[in-house]
């Protein structure tokens, strides 16, 4: 087996990992929000959202530098970094802003279908963009299984095309947009570099966000919103979400993703929903059923396919 191989089988079962972590954090998300409506009611769930990412990624961000120290030499920090960085968390904070706000009002059915979008989306935007000239019929395959398996999961999904679901869309076009230009900054540079820029940058606009919600007239007390953080049912998967789903898997998926095509890493996101769906049953939320035997089937062939079926196109070797 080739350097190049190992390389690649390294990168999918760290990958792997990340969307396992991924599947918790809807449940802890669903956590914090349900407290959010009980304590504040819905006119507060913007503003404690602002400061749900404000601290999720302000931790991650200040924890980072202590586990991977190489963030924090200068010779990796350039002007084009921080662009790439900051462009990085611009669209990071958008996704989980339109993601958090209608998870207060759509079914988690239709929530991991509408996201599981970001699969084709990034077929689309990489063959638009040009970064693979063309997608073998195989990953092709692949993808299209794969986004009808999130779509059945949890039961056919009942779209009434609201506002929320369509938030939801925009959210999984946001988040194709992330994996195509996480592939770009962390191929040019130094990955941990990038993750700390693109986590800095969302806690500072998760910062302005709580404040201009603040200053709304139907705004919560500042004590109110900040007593949250004293409730179990908030800080507990608020810290969860900071250094498991952020610290670790965000900076897991940066150094990692660029040794396959963007296209075939959405794929393998893509699984996210079984290990959601498997720690919803695990908690009681969810039954087994047929509908989630029939979605876990169709991922898992979605990403088989992609992965053996032959006349895939072979990536370059990620820069050292």
């Amino acid at each position: 087996m080739s350097d190049h191989e190992v390389q690649k089988r390294r990168a999918l079962t760290a990958l792997l990992g990340v969307t396992v972590v991924w599947g918790w954090t809807f449940v802890w998300m669903k956590q914090a929000l349900d407290l959010v409506t009980l304590t504040l009611g819905p006119e507060g769930e913007d503003a404690a959202i602002g400061m749900f990412l404000t601290i999720r990624f302000g931790l991650a961000a200040l924890l980072l530098p202590l586990f991977l120290p190489s963030c924090r030499r200068r010779e990796n920090w350039s002007m084009g970094l921080v662009v790439s960085g900051g462009s990085l968390g611009a669209l990071l904070l958008t996704g989980f802003l339109l993601q958090m706000t209608a998870l207060t009002t759509v079914s988690p059915a239709v929530s991991a279908f509408l996201t599981s979008l970001y699969v084709i989306f990034t077929a689309f935007l990489s063959l638009f963009f040009a970064q693979h000239r063309s997608i073998s019929k195989a990953l092709f395959a692949g993808v299209l299984l794969a986004t009808l398996g999130a779509a059945f999961i949890n039961g056919p999904p009942q779209l009434g095309f609201s506002l929320a679901e369509w938030l939801t869309v925009i959210c999984a076009f946001i988040f194709a947009g992330t994996i195509l230009l996480t592939d770009l900054a962390t191929r040019k540079y130094a990955p941990a570099a990038v993750s700390l820029a693109s986590f800095a940058v969302v806690a500072t606009g998760g910062l302005v966000y709580t404040i201009w919600c603040m200053t709304q007239p139907s705004a919560p007390e500042p004590s109110q919103l900040l007593g949250l953080l004293g409730m179990y049912d908030y800080w507990w998967p608020l810290a969860c979400c900071s250094i498991l789903a952020t610290l670790v898997a965000l900076s897991t998926l940066n150094h990692f993703q660029r040794t396959l095509p963007p296209v075939r890493a959405a794929t393998l996101y893509a699984l996210e929903p079984v290990w959601g769906a498997i720690i919803s049953i695990l908690y009681g939320m969810e039954a087994v059923d047929g509908w989630f035997a029939l979605g876990a089937t169709l991922l898992l062939a979605g990403n088989l396919i992609a992965e053996f079926m032959p006349n895939k196109p072979t990536p370059a070797p990620p820069p050292e």
